[in-house]
């Protein structure tokens, strides 16, 4: 059974905690200068509204990221291993292929790499990810139509009892998210020169 979390949002009139991403979407999808962010507890979502430090998460998490730039065909990927808030590892790069679904493509190629990465050190861990269908593909509650969804779901599925997920809101000062998001775009940039 998943865990439950509590949806954060801050908005200039009012702040709210609400207990699904459902809920949480329809309250700030569009909405301009909205801020929200997912906490395991109730005291972290208050502590995060009122503007307190919410206590740093345990264990080891691992923060993914794509990128993609018009004017390149294959997309940018990164992961950044974290354990009790200090980084550990890192790997980025850009896809073999060009990208067909943009970004999509180095968000999935991250996530794979970080649970190669998570077997590979015989770790288990906390994927972190702005993309949706990061875990609904991983965890079939999307249905894998697309060929980059269909070969991510393939390659995803030996190292699934390694990984939970957890979504983060994509450009909102989670600090690791936005390391990883520039390291995907770093990985562009450097490939670009070659």
């Amino acid at each position: 059974m998943p865990k439950q979390k509590f949806y954060a949002i801050k908005t200039p009139e009012e702040s709210k905690i609400v207990m699904t991403w459902a809920e949480c979407e329809k309250l700030t999808h569009g909405v301009k200068g909205v801020l929200f962010k997912s906490f395991a507890s109730r005291a972290e979502a208050e502590a995060w509204i009122s503007g307190m430090e919410a206590p740093v998460p345990t264990g080891l998490r691992v923060f993914v990221d794509g990128s993609f730039s018009p004017d390149f065909p294959k997309s940018g990927w990164a992961f950044v291993v974290t354990e009790n808030d200090v980084e550990i590892a890192r790997g980025s790069g850009i896809t073999a292929f060009d990208a067909e679904s943009r970004n999509i493509d180095g968000e999935v190629m991250a996530s794979y790499q970080a649970m190669r990465w998570l077997d590979l050190n015989d770790k288990t861990g906390t994927i972190c990810h702005d993309y949706e269908g990061i875990a609904r593909w991983a965890k079939g509650e999307w249905q894998a139509k697309s060929n980059i969804a269909k070969r991510y779901v393939a390659a995803a599925k030996p190292y699934l009892h390694r990984v939970s997920f957890e979504k983060v809101a994509a450009h909102t000062g989670v600090k690791w998210n936005e390391l990883v998001d520039q390291l995907a775009k770093d990985a562009i940039a450097r490939a670009k020169k070659k």
